[in-house]
């Protein structure tokens, strides 16, 4: 989805240590490490981040000459990147990839939403100048092999134990390369999948008219494909499925919506929720709070 946006006006912030990187506001479990202490400058940053409250969007930043991985593997939350504000949701097993110099921010995050993140810096040694190279082909958003999960836990919990010898230099480096394949592997499959056309097309509709309804059946003759296969293909393209796509879509009109002053039984009605309840219940999966807690916590 497409918003316009002017960066320069919002301020963005140039970020590049860890302890710039780490989060500020309250209600996070964070761990995080510079692996530069390992003799690998080219990781100023690598860990986890777990939301235990709803927080607010961040501010458009940079990290400065460092590609950043954000890999979900618990809720979901959606990022912009770029002048035009391309939005992108990340849920449970798709990368984020923000390239250098590359202003992005992340949006409200809800309770729960769980991340691996890695900021890589490119260097004149041959080997982080091929991955360097290889990463800068690398497409903004795509879904990853489940596996990376725990080469980032490895890589992590051998950064935890702070030992510092030889041995356990090799062993992190090691690791980390074995992430870094992974997520080649993970980007290159994913780009043969090509997207039909016809996805772009029924995209653009959902975006356009989140109020009405969409049959899957209806959908899948439209592609002229299975329905599994209509499915999957969506999933990869989106990171969600139709109908999972669809409420997203609901749900971020109605947060214009409540801003223009809209009642929540009015909104409700509009996208065919059958009460209130079911129209918040709904509204706190995607978001992490209340469409009224989301209104006060707006207008605050």
């Amino acid at each position: 989805m497409k918003r316009s946006h002017n960066i320069e006006q919002s301020g963005v912030q140039s970020v590049a240590s860890s302890d710039e990187f780490r989060p500020r506001a309250p209600g996070y479990k964070v761990k995080i490490f510079d692996l530069e202490k390992f003799g690998l400058p080219c990781i100023p940053v690598v860990g986890q981040t777990v939301s235990q409250s709803v927080a607010r969007a961040s501010p458009w930043h940079v990290h400065k000459g460092c590609i950043e991985f954000i890999y979900c593997t618990a809720g979901a939350c959606e990022y912009e990147s770029g002048g035009e504000g391309q939005r992108y949701h990340l849920s449970p097993g798709m990368m984020f990839v923000s390239r250098q110099h590359e202003a992005h921010r992340q949006l409200e995050c809800p309770k729960g939403y769980t991340t691996f993140y890695m900021l890589f810096k490119p260097s004149a040694n041959k080997n982080i100048r091929w991955f360097a190279d290889e990463f800068a082909k690398l497409p903004r958003f795509f879904p990853c092999n489940r596996s990376i999960s725990m080469r980032f836990v490895r890589l992590i919990a051998l950064a935890e134990r702070e030992d510092f010898s030889y041995g356990m230099r090799m062993r992190i480096q090691m690791s980390l390369w074995a992430l870094w394949f992974e997520i080649l592997d993970s980007a290159t499959l994913s780009i043969k999948q090509k997207i039909p056309e016809v996805f772009d097309e029924i995209v653009k509709r959902i975006q356009m008219h989140p109020e009405r309804d969409y049959p899957l059946d209806g959908l899948v003759e439209e592609a002229g494909m299975s329905k599994v296969s209509f499915i999957s293909l969506f999933k990869t393209a989106h990171g969600l499925t139709p109908h999972a796509y669809l409420l997203h879509c609901r749900i971020d009109e109605a947060k214009r919506l409540l801003k223009d002053g809209l009642s929540v039984k009015a909104i409700a009605d509009r996208f065919g929720f059958r009460t209130t309840q079911h129209f918040s219940r709904t509204f706190k999966n995607f978001v992490g709070i209340t469409p009224r807690k989301w209104l006060s916590d707006k207008r605050a």
